[in-house]
């Protein structure tokens, strides 16, 4: 599989911004804004996921999608076999209460688990698309 200059670009840059949004959601929890933390936290891990999608030429613009393709392309695949779509969907469900639902009641720890599920993938995964971008090259 040829990967374009323009998807090296993509992918790394969306795995930037992976990166920089998991930070977000540390210090969100350091001011005890637990729902921001929640939320950036489940978006640094669906940055990654776009990055990786940006290699095989793949996106969607709902958040559904870019989870079926990640696990279609990826984990299916055994390309990245540490990961199962079981942490992401946690992730999903828990960043959707508190976007969306009336009176949720997210803690804490629901939220430093969140940042310690989202760190575990982003470090596995940051190793991976350098790889297959230098395989590329």
């Amino acid at each position: 599989m040829a990967i374009t200059p323009e998807q090296k670009e993509l992918a790394r840059h969306r795995f930037n911004r992976a990166e920089e949004t998991l930070k977000e959601s540390i210090d969100a929890l350091a001011r005890q804004s637990v729902s921001l933390s929640i939320n950036r936290a489940y978006y640094s891990v669906f940055y990654a996921m776009k990055a990786f999608l940006a290699i095989v030429d793949k996106d969607s613009s709902k958040h559904t999608g870019v989870v079926s393709l990640f696990n279609q392309y990826f984990i299916k695949t055994g390309i990245v076999s540490e990961i199962s779509l079981k942490p992401i969907q946690s992730l999903m469900d828990l960043r959707h209460e508190g976007d969306y639902q009336d009176f949720a009641k997210t803690t804490e720890e629901e939220a430093a688990g969140a940042i310690e599920s989202a760190k575990m993938m982003i470090e596995t995964l940051q190793r991976i698309p350098e790889r297959l971008l230098e395989d590329n090259i």
